[in-house]
């Protein structure tokens, strides 16, 4: 299927119709494949939808899996980015547990993101001496965050490292994240953004409007070119 840079469709639905023939066909085109997940509640409908309509058509045993960023919680707990992908997708899957490369947020978060960052060098290709996910998968907060990387952190865009340990600005919960230069040095980039209560910051980042450079999700340009944006119409209203 051809995609533009920005696709609205009229529903979470019909969104989640054309990601998983997207992705479907993305996986087909290479050998092995991995892909780095988003957290909140977007993906698990995509999740759920890839297990009932696709656990025949995707080659899911090549596939690795990995996390764009983690909160610091036990993988059991309930706000676990770990745990919605382990019971939605990777379980009823039965994907293989040497494929699933998880952030160990039980651990110190400056410890993790070290260690972290390491595995992806061990399991990943590397280019430019900076791993290489081929599909790095991104929500964005109505704050215009992406991953875990926050308007009130923009200090750590130019971070050289591969991920960071950062803390949630209101709640001050720790969390490991990729960094921007990992995120754009993937193959491929895919933002999943639903919701109205996103469409304000939708429109900033995506006309560059001159207050874009307040939210983190308007810095991702991965250097292949291959960046996605896939919308409902309550995120991205059509005229």
């Amino acid at each position: 299927m051809t995609l533009s840079t920005h696709n609205t469709y009229p529903s979470v639905e019909a969104l989640t119709i054309a990601f998983a023939e997207w992705l479907g066909e993305l996986v087909a085109s290479k050998d092995s494949f991995s892909i780095a997940l988003s957290g909140g509640r977007t993906p698990i409908y995509l999740f759920d939808y890839l297990v009932s309509h696709y656990r025949d058509k995707i080659d899911w045993q090549k596939i690795k899996f990995y996390w764009g960023d983690e909160r610091c919680v036990p993988p059991d707990h309930t706000d676990s980015n770990y745990r919605a992908a382990h019971e939605h997708l990777l379980a009823p899957l039965a994907i293989p547990a040497e494929n699933i490369f998880r952030i160990q947020g039980e651990q110190d978060p400056a410890e993790e993101a070290q260690r972290y960052a390491q595995v992806l060098r061990d399991t990943l290709p590397m280019t430019g001496g900076i791993p290489q996910v081929d599909l790095v998968l991104l929500g964005m907060g109505a704050d215009g965050h992406t991953a875990s990387l926050f308007p009130n952190r923009l200090d750590l865009l130019p971070s050289t490292q591969i991920c960071e340990a950062v803390e949630h600005p209101e709640s001050g919960q720790p969390r490991v994240t990729f960094t921007m230069e990992l995120i754009n040095h993937a193959q491929c980039v895919a933002f999943i953004v639903t919701g109205a209560d996103k469409a304000e910051k939708v429109r900033i980042i995506t006309r560059g409007e001159k207050n874009s450079k307040l939210y983190p999700a308007s810095y991702v340009n991965p250097r292949s070119g291959q960046l996605y944006w896939f919308f409902d119409q309550a995120a991205h209203p059509q005229p």
